[in-house]
């Protein structure tokens, strides 16, 4: 794949190289995911949503960690709600759909990768603030704004943020922000392969008020 065309398959994969995307972006976001798994800090019963959860790999883990949790995970990509369901099949507490429309009801609602995509993140945060339960919490991790200019397939369809500008989109649209942790990963190859890098994550977590 060129270099557009990785940034479009992170963006929604699809077809045979979206399925091979999202096996190499369960490598790339490992660590990333399991810093957010300690973040969530899941408790017996909660209500989970993952937004763009892709194909669902990683989902079992969350599982490990609180066995009675009631995950939703939605996800814009056909073929990744594809394999998450198989991935998942035997687990009658995870259910997947292929949708951009958030709705239900949550506790906890949470996106690894994928603020840079929301083309209105204004919107998409009311929607998410509309199906949280009263203080409910959400948790968006992304990579830094300085360190994924370092990926060549970076371009003008990702928006970039640090720490401060996700800490305003939150203040703006109705969330608390109450905890923030980065960490800087040891250096791997960039998701296309092409270079090796140093990627800084955050996790930020914004309480429903």
């Amino acid at each position: 794949m060129n270099l557009q065309e990785v940034a479009r398959q992170l963006r929604r994969p699809e077809g045979a190289d979206g399925v091979n995307m999202g096996l190499q972006m369960n490598k790339s976001n490992r660590l990333i995911y399991e810093m957010v798994m300690d973040f969530l800090a899941l408790k017996p019963g909660d209500a989970v949503l993952e937004i763009g959860m892709g194909n669902g790999y990683f989902v079992p883990q969350l599982f490990q960690r609180e066995p009675s949790i009631q995950y939703t995970g939605i996800d814009m990509s056909d073929v990744m709600v594809a394999a998450a369901r198989e991935v998942n099949a035997e687990n009658k507490n995870a259910s997947f759909y292929c949708t951009d429309t958030i709705t239900g009801s949550f506790n906890k609602v949470f996106a690894v990768n994928v603020l840079y995509f929301w083309d209105q993140p204004a919107v998409n945060l009311k929607e998410i603030h509309e199906v949280l339960k009263p203080e409910g919490e959400l948790v968006l991790a992304i990579r830094s704004k300085a360190t994924l200019r370092l990926l060549p397939f970076v371009d003008d369809r990702f928006t970039l943020y640090d720490v401060a500008s996700v800490k305003k989109l939150l203040q703006d649209n109705g969330f608390k922000v109450t905890d923030v942790i980065t960490s800087i990963e040891p250096e791997k190859l960039a998701a296309d392969g092409s270079k090796l890098v140093q990627l800084e994550n955050i996790c930020i977590r914004g309480i429903k008020f």
